[in-house]
């Protein structure tokens, strides 16, 4: 069952980088507490495992709270 906080927001970037173009934000995603976030970007980012910085990547950034 989702755990819910009322008035708690939770806000994680999705970043693109590419090599020569540098990163921006791809999309933001909100959360309604700080574990769901949690999870989101652990599983997002569980992609990234290669021993090399590749040409291009996204990734999730930590949650911030925001409300």
């Amino acid at each position: 069952m989702p755990e819910l906080n009322l008035g708690e927001t939770w806000k994680v970037e999705i970043i693109e980088s590419e090599r020569g173009w540098g990163t921006k934000v791809e999309e933001v995603k909100f959360f309604d507490n700080q574990k769901e976030a949690e999870a989101f970007v652990q599983e997002f980012n569980s992609t990234n495992i290669e021993d090399h910085v590749p040409d291009w990547y996204m990734y999730a950034t930590r949650p911030v709270r925001i409300a």
